[in-house]
């Protein structure tokens, strides 16, 4: 499904813990929150605040601490 980026709660060089807020979503009226699903680093936020998505699309990149 199609969706829409609500909010963004961290940005490019930022340390998360798995299960960590990352954004929340709105889809089909309904708003999801995305957490971390490792620990890491965001290495990229594809879709910014505002920005449509569709199925599939990645939103977020992380990258292993210490690399």
């Amino acid at each position: 499904m199609p969706g829409t980026v609500v909010a963004t709660t961290v940005s490019p060089g930022q340390s998360v813990s798995a299960g960590m807020a990352l954004m929340m979503i709105e889809s089909m009226k309904l708003e999801t929150i995305i957490r971390s699903p490792q620990d890491g680093i965001v290495d990229r936020i594809h879709v910014k605040e505002g920005e449509s998505f569709e199925r599939d699309a990645v939103l977020v990149t992380l990258s292993e601490e210490g690399r």
